[in-house]
C-alpha cells in the first residue's frame, strides 16, 4: 500500500501534526486482536493489504467483511460493558468500512504493473515524452476497471449514516479515526471538487472547509481542525492562506495543547523564511560514524530529506547525482538524509551501496519525529534544505534536483 501511494505522489505523514500530548490521549484498544481476525478473511501480510485483495469480486468481498464482523460480533457479546460493547461493535463496523473503501478505490491494481509505474516515474522523469509514458504505465497497473455505478453504490456502503461527532469513538477507535479522514477526502472530491485554485496542494484547505461547513461542533471537530491547520502551515506554500489558517485556529480554538502545537508550527514556519540560523543535527553516515551539520560549516549545504520506500523521493535521485556530479568541485556539501525507521537501517544502508549513492548519505535517529526534522515542519517527502557556509538557512523547501530552478540558483550562490 505505502509503495502504490508514494509512487503516485507525496508521502504525506498527516498524524506527525498531532503533539505528542494529543497521540497519548488517543487509543486503539476496543478489540485487540482485530487485525488478526481480519487476515483471516481478507488477503493480508504484516499488516498490509495484498494486491489480490484488488481483483476480486466485490461480493466476494463484502461476504468476507460480513464473516469478519460476525466472528468479532461473537467476541464483543462477551464484553460486560454496555457501554464498550456498543463502542467495539463500531469499531468492527469501521474496520470493515476502511477495508471495502481501499478496496473500491483501488479495485484492479496489479503488483507487476504498480512496479513498472515506479520504474517508468524513477527512470523517465524530466524526459519530454514523461507525462505520456506515465499515464500509459498508470493504466496498465489496473488490470481491471470497476464500472461507475458499482463503485457508488459500494461507496454509499462505505459513507453510509455518517457519525461525524462520535467523541468516545473518536478516543478510543483508530478505525473510525482513519474512516473519519477517508470521509472528509470523500466529501472533498464529491461536493466540494473545485473548491480550491491551488491544486494538489490545495488538498488540507478544502478538507479544513469540509469539516468546518460539515461537522457538528465538538471535540471531533475541533481534532480535525487542529489537524487540518497543522497540514495547511506544514505543506502549503502560499504564506497568505498559511497565515489565515493560522489566525482564524487561535481565535477560535480553545484546547492549550492543541494551541501550543500550532504556535510551534508557525513559529518554525516563520523561522524557515527569516533566514535564521538552521537548527542543528549529529546523524549517522553509513558506516556508523557521526556527522553534524556545524561540522559541514564553511560551504553551502543542500539537503535531501528521502526514504527508501517513497517513489518520488527515488526518482530525484537520478537529478540529484547530476548535480552532484556538476558541481562537485564547488563550495556546497549534499546530504541526502533518510527518515527510514531505525529498524531497517540495514536496508538503507544495502540500498545506498547498492545504487551507488554519492554525497553524504545520513539517517535521522529518529525518522520524522527526529528534532530537526520537527524544526523544518517536514511531514511530506521528498523535501529539500539549502543552507548557507554560516550555517543559516536559505530556504526551508528549496528547489528539487528536478528543477532547473535549483540550478540557477546555484550558478548565482557559487560562481
Amino acid at each position: 500500500m505505502k509503495k502504490m501511494l508514494t509512487t503516485l505522489g507525496l508521502v504525506i505523514l498527516t498524524s506527525s501534526v498531532f503533539s505528542q500530548t494529543i497521540k497519548e490521549e488517543l487509543k486503539d484498544d476496543l478489540i485487540p486482536k482485530a487485525e488478526q481476525v481480519l487476515s483471516k478473511y481478507i488477503p493480508m501480510h504484516n499488516g498490509t493489504y495484498l494486491y489480490k485483495l484488488y481483483v476480486m469480486p466485490s461480493n466476494e468481498v463484502e461476504k468476507q467483511l460480513a464473516a469478519f464482523k460476525a466472528e468479532l460480533y461473537k467476541t464483543v457479546d462477551k464484553e460486560p460493558n454496555v457501554k464498550d460493547r456498543e463502542l467495539a461493535k463500531k469499531d468492527a463496523d469501521y474496520r470493515a468500512r476502511k477495508v471495502l473503501g481501499w478496496y473500491t478505490g483501488l479495485y484492479g491494481m496489479d503488483s507487476l504493473g504498480m512496479k513498472n509505474l515506479e520504474k517508468v516515474t524513477i527512470e523517465h522523469k524530466g524526459d519530454t515524452n514523461f507525462v505520456a509514458l506515465f499515464e500509459e504505465a498508470r493504466k496498465k497497473a489496473f488490470v481491471k476497471k470497476m464500472d461507475l455505478e458499482q463503485r457508488e453504490a459500494l461507496l454509499a456502503k462505505v459513507y453510509a449514516d455518517p457519525d461525524l461527532d462520535n467523541e468516545a469513538l473518536y478516543r478510543r477507535s483508530a478505525a473510525y479515526r482513519s474512516w473519519l479522514g477517508d470521509y472528509v477526502t470523500y466529501i472533498r472530491n464529491t461536493m466540494y471538487k473545485s473548491d480550491t485554485t491551488l491544486g494538489y496542494e490545495g488538498m488540507p484547505i478544502v478538507q479544513l472547509k469540509v469539516v468546518q461547513a460539515e461537522f457538528p461542533a465538538g471535540e471531533v471537530k475541533d481534532n480535525l481542525l487542529f489537524q487540518y491547520t497543522g497540514e495547511i502551515m506544514k505543506m502549503i506554500k502560499d504564506s497568505t492562506e498559511k497565515e489565515k489558517a493560522y489566525r482564524n485556529f487561535m481565535a477560535s480554538s480553545k484546547n492549550e495543547a492543541q494551541r501550543k502545537s500550532i504556535e510551534e508550527i508557525y513559529a518554525n514556519d516563520r523561522m524557515m523564511n527569516s533566514r535564521a540560523q538552521s537548527p542543528i543535527f549529529n546523524f549517522p553516515d553509513v558506516e556508523g560514524n557521526m556527522v553534524s551539520l556545524t561540522s559541514l560549516r564553511g560551504k553551502y549545504v543542500y539537503i535531501d530529506v528521502w526514504a527508501t520506500w517513497c517513489g518520488p523521493c527515488k526518482a530525484e535521485i537520478p537529478f540529484l547525482q547530476k548535480i552532484e556530479h556538476d558541481y562537485g568541485n564547488k563550495n556546497i556539501h549534499f546530504v541526502s538524509l533518510s527518515v527510514d525507521r531505525m529498524k531497517d537501517q540495514e536496508k538503507w544502508k544495502a540500498y545506498v551501496s547498492e545504487h551507488d549513492l554519492g554525497g553524504i548519505q545520513l539517517m535521522a535517529d529518529q525518522d520524522f519525529s527526529s528534532d530537526f526534522i520537527k524544526r523544518y515542519n517536514i511531514n511530506a517527502i521528498p523535501r529539500f534544505i539549502l543552507i548557507d557556509p554560516q550555517g543559516y538557512i536559505i530556504s526551508g523547501d528549496a528547489y528539487r534536483p528536478s528543477d532547473p530552478k535549483l540550478r540557477e540558483q546555484l550558478d548565482q550562490l557559487l560562481n
